[in-house]
């Protein structure tokens, strides 16, 4: 059994080093203080890294670490003061282990740290009020974890009391999979049901969970085989495309064919797929296709594909003339959505994904989307898997309900592509430069200003959005270099028009869109104009 790490976070001066390393001598583990490896590794004092690269690098740094901790086991890590008030840093070390946070008065903090000049954040006029007013700031981030007092204790009582509080049910020190049940969405489709499962440590117990019989083919990609495979135990044949939106092509699912052929992959194997939102759609149309339908199971691995793609069947690859022209329904027998692999996931695509869960909460969520706009998805109390566990979930929950009265899009399930005639038009105008999270904020942006151009909705919603969309660090603005007719001709390659004319997905209010085909050119090149770049 995996030994869980124990991580120490807090306020600089809150005794996490001292404590962490007597947790080390006593239950005869390593030791690692993510401040001393960063320095170790670059050769710098922290101090001179601030003066002289600025606080982003140390920050790049906190998290090239924390990522690289949180794939290893049986460790004390004593993290930096800001290190774990970084969602992804968070995410990262806790699905490692126990998190508890150190605290202490202002006072007693400046006491312990005043003769220290390594500390860049305090050099200021007067550090006393400067450790209150960043205590104040980051109380709500600390308080999200079990906090232990080290006011008036020695860093033996301390250690005592962590060792105590870990060896605690519900969890103990068991691996922190096993502790977090997963959020199981049943979805019913015409010829049967699957389940959409959403937790930590899922990955695991694939077989299990997903109830899988016979052998299993497992189809990824060269970004996230190597960091995930390992994780799903026997497999039968692993086959590792290319990554990237231009490998979603007929070519690619050919060599996918020919190397389930050579390993003897019968009709009795699941397909699984291991990846974002083109290696699903990609392997969902191999088994749809393959020896005329095989078993299929989704084990999507970014927010993106948990939370839109591996949801619904639609699977499909490209052609040189639009995406998704050439596809199939092809409902998986299960759906694994394996939060911890979002650890791994670039803080990029992470946000392009939010593009995605703001477009759910617009089409039918208005509470989801009123998070969001409040500025914090995050639930009181909860722990940053916990949170993501309830953001995915709920952002599923929309979509599942979406594709359960209409699987094979023929009405209300067009109202899923809010967003998408614009965006994929975007996209494919890029080259594929901009990512499909990317391509659906700025269509939702260009779908809002369409709407209240024709009148639909107040004018104010396009700005709701657009707050919405730049605080997950998100586009609002079509580059200048596209030029609006360009994208509108790009339009109709959509496999979403019908008798030659384009669907649009226009908005009312958020929980209320509605799709129409009568919308003039001309209004949708003025949209396209008003919400490009200068």
């Amino acid at each position: 059994m995996a030994i869980p790490n124990i991580i120490l976070t807090g306020f600089m001066g809150t005794g996490k080093s001292s404590v962490g390393q007597l947790l080390a001598q006593q239950l005869q583990r390593p030791f690692i203080d993510t401040d001393t490896l960063i320095v170790q590794r670059d050769g710098r004092s922290i101090a001179q890294i601030f003066a002289e690269d600025g606080e982003a690098a140390f920050r790049n740094w906190e998290r090239t670490v924390a990522l690289e901790l949180g794939q290893q086991q049986g460790l004390i890590i004593a993290t930096g003061g800001r290190l774990m008030l970084d969602e992804e840093n968070a995410v990262a070390l806790e699905a490692s282990g126990l998190v508890f946070c150190l605290t202490a008065a202002p006072q007693t903090i400046l006491s312990r740290i005043k003769d220290d000049d390594q500390r860049p954040l305090l050099n200021v006029p007067n550090p006393a009020e400067r450790i209150a007013q960043l205590l104040e700031i980051r109380r709500e981030l600390y308080g999200r974890f079990p906090q232990i007092s080290t006011e008036g204790k020695t860093a033996e009582q301390v250690a005592e009391e962590i060792v105590l509080a870990a060896s605690q049910p519900p969890g103990g020190l068991e691996p922190p999979g096993g502790s977090m049940n997963p959020t199981r969405l049943p979805v019913t489709h015409p010829t049967g049901q699957y389940d959409v499962l959403v937790g930590a440590d899922l990955l695991p117990n694939l077989a299990e969970l997903a109830q899988i019989r016979g052998p299993i083919a497992l189809i990824t990609d060269s970004h996230v085989g190597p960091l995930h495979a390992h994780r799903l135990g026997d497999v039968a044949c692993t086959v590792t495309i290319p990554a990237g939106e231009q490998h979603k092509t007929l070519a690619t699912v050919q060599t996918i064919y020919d190397q389930l052929l050579a390993a003897g992959i019968d009709r009795q194997a699941t397909i699984v797929a291991l990846g974002g939102g083109v290696v699903g759609d990609v392997a969902g149309f191999v088994a749809a296709t393959y020896l005329r339908g095989v078993n299929f199971v989704q084990c999507p691995t970014s927010l993106l594909a948990m939370v839109d793609a591996s949801v619904g069947g639609k699977t499909g690859v490209d052609m040189p003339q639009g995406k998704n022209l050439v596809g199939a329904f092809k409902q998986p027998t299960a759906v694994l959505a394996d939060i911890t692999t979002l650890q791994t996931l670039p803080s990029e695509e992470f946000t392009a994904g939010m593009a995605e869960v703001i477009k759910h909460g617009l089409i039918s969520n208005p509470e989801l989307f009123g998070r969001l706009e409040t500025g914090d998805w995050r639930l009181n109390n909860q722990s940053p898997i916990a949170n993501l566990q309830s953001l995915v979930s709920t952002a599923i929950e929309v979509k599942r309900n979406v594709v359960q009265e209409d699987p094979f899009e023929k009405g209300v399930r067009a109202t899923l592509n809010l967003g998408h005639t614009f965006g994929h038009a975007i996209e494919q105008v890029s080259g594929y430069r901009i990512r499909h999270g990317e391509g659906v904020a700025l269509g939702l942006v260009a779908a809002a200003n369409l709407s209240a151009r024709l009148e639909h909705c107040d004018p104010a919603l396009q700005g709701r959005i657009e707050v919405v969309l730049q605080a997950q660090g998100l586009p609002t603005r079509i580059p200048a270099e596209f030029t609006a007719e360009t994208l509108y001709q790009a339009m109709f390659t959509d496999k979403k028009k019908a008798g030659g004319k384009l669907r649009f997905i226009l908005l009312r209010d958020v929980g209320e869109v509605f799709v129409t085909g009568d919308v003039a050119a001309q209004a949708v090149l003025a949209s396209l104009t008003a919400v490009k770049s200068i």
